[in-house]
């Protein structure tokens, strides 16, 4: 006598109850692809490809950057004022991985993606992970209105 619900009584075209093993797997499967798809969305907004230089010129009233500070302009260049009437410009774009900079203090430069730290003055590397400086940008300041020359 066969026991009810065996193999042998199963009809081979209704779907397979789930057993231990397949939901197992399927979870393990389910779980590889987030694990894979939430590192290609945190990595986004890091590029390891050369990001090409601006050529566009961009201009901002000298108020807007912070004496001590800086400001980010249109995600292409970052403008420091260390002392009053004293101005820098680089990339916005961490040379480590392609991350926009976003936070200027009086001494550094920072990038939010991995914490590299570059020189408000000369765009060079305080500390890494990043090797390369921040590449520079001719600043010109002429009625109360900063100008960023493009490459």
């Amino acid at each position: 006598m066969t026991a009810q619900n065996s193999p042998a009584e199963a009809d081979p075209n209704a779907p397979a109850e789930p057993t231990r093993r397949r939901v197992m797997k399927t979870a393990g499967v389910a779980g590889t692809v987030a694990v894979i798809g939430g590192s290609v969305a945190a990595t986004s907004a890091c590029s390891s490809e050369d990001e090409a230089e601006p050529t566009k010129d961009s201009s901002l009233p000298t108020s807007d950057v912070p004496v001590g500070s800086g400001t980010v302009i249109e995600d292409t260049y970052v403008i420091t004022q260390p002392k009053e009437g004293q101005f820098f410009a680089f990339s916005s774009v961490c040379t480590h991985q392609g991350c926009q900079v976003t936070r200027i203090t009086e001494e550094a430069i920072i990038c939010p993606c991995h914490s590299s730290n570059f020189s408000v003055t000369t765009g060079e590397v305080m500390s890494g992970p990043a090797e390369e400086p921040l590449p520079k940008y001719e600043v010109t300041e002429s009625g109360g209105t900063l100008t960023v020359k493009g490459k």
